[in-house]
């Protein structure tokens, strides 16, 4: 049975995924700082909104909410009269990043933290939703939301109170875990740590049921390349992409191997 398809909304990305996304799964966009991951998916989210009439969530772990509006509007995208039109919700969560070293000075007497799931779930999943307006567990949130895209960016910044890898590897499949769970189609951001063939493979994606990497060049030419797409078929070959005023365009019929 074939899987159900969201369109992107990047010009030639939809081409290289046979239709889109897969329906309710959820996909890792990594690259190093400048390959437009943020610019990636606000994209995806806007053309749900704007074009979809979808409701939208953004879920950051950066930067704030005024920085986000004003640097996407530079594309032409409004977020803030999407959010008025009640299909875009901005969580601001830039402050989760602390709360594990936190918990551990403030955990009541008594009781530990027993393992790196516990910790992660409890201080991570769930606070980040609290920092919404009103404040709410996961399940609930979504409830009230209904989100049928979602963003959450970016993980690499959460998983620095991790430092031993086992306990990364933890927090990220139980951000990954919940999310999974919704009912909608999620692409979560990571910082690649290395580059070319020989890069290392990052915990998130093996976690992931997609992985698109972005990468630009020693030439400067910008590439993407989808690594993974469970349960569908997609064009793996490395595309060059140009990032312009009106957002990504990815160039699915050139190669960049061609002189």
């Amino acid at each position: 049975m074939a899987l159900r398809k969201v369109e992107t909304g990047i010009t030639g990305l939809d081409a290289m995924l046979r239709g889109g996304f897969p329906l309710g799964r959820m996909t890792l966009i990594t690259g190093g700082p400048g390959t437009g991951k943020t610019i990636f998916c606000s994209q995806f989210l806007h053309y749900g909104a704007a074009k979809k009439g979808e409701k939208t969530l953004y879920i950051s772990l950066d930067e704030t909410k005024f920085h986000f509006v004003e640097e996407m509007l530079t594309f032409g995208w409004d977020f803030k009269k999407l959010e008025q039109e009640e299909t875009f919700t901005f969580i601001d969560a830039s402050d989760v990043r602390r709360i594990p070293e936190q918990s551990f000075e403030n955990r009541p007497s008594g009781k530990m933290a027993v393992s790196g799931k516990e910790l992660a779930r409890a201080h991570l999943i769930d606070n980040i939703f609290k920092t919404w307006e009103g404040g709410s567990n996961i399940d609930k949130f979504f409830g009230n939301i209904g989100a049928q895209r979602v963003v959450l960016d970016s993980i690499s910044g959460l998983t620095f109170r991790f430092p031993k890898a086992w306990e990364k590897r933890q927090a990220i499949l139980d951000i990954m875990e919940a999310l999974n769970k919704l009912p909608a189609t999620c692409l979560i951001t990571s910082e690649a740590i290395s580059v070319g063939e020989g890069r290392l493979v990052q915990p998130e994606e093996y976690l992931s049921q997609g992985v698109i990497h972005l990468q630009t060049l020693g030439t400067g030419e910008r590439t993407a390349r989808i690594l993974k797409m469970r349960g569908t078929e997609a064009d793996s070959v490395p595309r060059p992409y140009s990032i312009g005023e009106t957002g990504i365009e990815v160039h699915s019929d050139q190669n960049i191997y061609q002189s």
